[in-house]
């Protein structure tokens, strides 16, 4: 197992990230927004597998299209958070590198959000990509998002840690102890992990201001994203958006912390 791998899955059964993780709702963006009205399958709703659940976010949005829906993650406690969040729906604990347990073409659209796909290393990428590619039907979707490896946030080490005001004094007061607690440990781990950062090629290991520095993400750029679609059998291009919706080119903006990306495998 790669050493990013390691450190994400220790932060994705942090109390904390889970506390995070079930209070998040609605669209991230209006790239999100735009990329999940642009996959909905062409009859209206459809069979779709949502990778990477967290806290179950995705579900919400993708149910009103959704025939069959599956969701999957293979952190246990976040799909432990799922199934209390979301009775009626099914969830399973599975890694996004292996799906055997579905039949080639048995989803209308595939969803991997919230730069999911990113939590893996290079091999490991690849291997989502052909998966879920195997799992679409010919004329299907599958959107997902990235890290761009030129964003400029990566160099500043942009710290997502920010203290929550309450007028209830005991919140205060244990809100600020968390702040306090967040940035030392996020200062911390950055002496500890910067260490551990790669840079090969077009893409790159790095470490995230996310969670306290506790996460190392893949981040690439859009040539690079296009390149390992057609690898992994999707047709060519994919619609690449920036988080206001827009679609990008080969080269993104050092503004761009991440990009959307809409891929479909070639119709019969």
């Amino acid at each position: 197992m790669h050493v990013m791998e390691t450190i994400n899955r220790q932060t994705w059964r942090n109390p904390w990230a889970l506390r995070d993780y079930r209070r998040s709702s609605g669209h991230l963006n209006e790239g999100e927004r735009a990329a999940f009205a642009i996959a909905t399958p062409q009859k209206g709703r459809g069979r779709i597998l949502d990778i990477g659940v967290g806290g179950g976010r995705t579900a919400n949005l993708l149910r009103a299209i959704a025939s069959d829906y599956v969701g999957v993650d293979y952190t246990p406690e976040m799909v432990s958070l799922c199934r209390r969040n979301h009775p009626d729906l099914d969830f399973k604990v599975m890694d996004a590198r292996d799906l055997s347990a579905f039949a080639d073409a048995s989803f209308d659209l595939v969803v991997f959000s919230y730069n999911g796909i990113d939590s893996v290393d290079a091999p490991g990428r690849l291997a989502v990509l052909h998966e879920a590619a195997r799992v679409l039907v010919p004329g299907g979707a599958f959107v997902f998002s990235t890290f761009h490896r030129g964003w400029g946030g990566f160099e500043h080490r942009v710290d997502y840690r920010r203290l929550e005001w309450t007028s209830n004094p005991v919140r205060l007061g244990l809100r600020t102890l968390r702040y306090v607690e967040g940035r030392i440990s996020g200062t911390l781990r950055q002496r500890r992990l910067r260490p551990l950062e790669q840079r090969d090629g077009e893409h790159a290991v790095l470490l995230h201001g996310a969670h306290d520095f506790g996460v190392m993400v893949y981040a690439t750029t859009p040539a690079q994203v296009q390149s390992q679609l057609a690898e992994a059998g999707f047709a060519k291009p994919a619609l690449l958006l920036d988080l206001d919706g827009n679609a990008i080119g080969e080269v993104a903006s050092a503004d761009h912390e991440y990009f959307h990306v809409v891929a479909h495998k070639p119709g019969v």
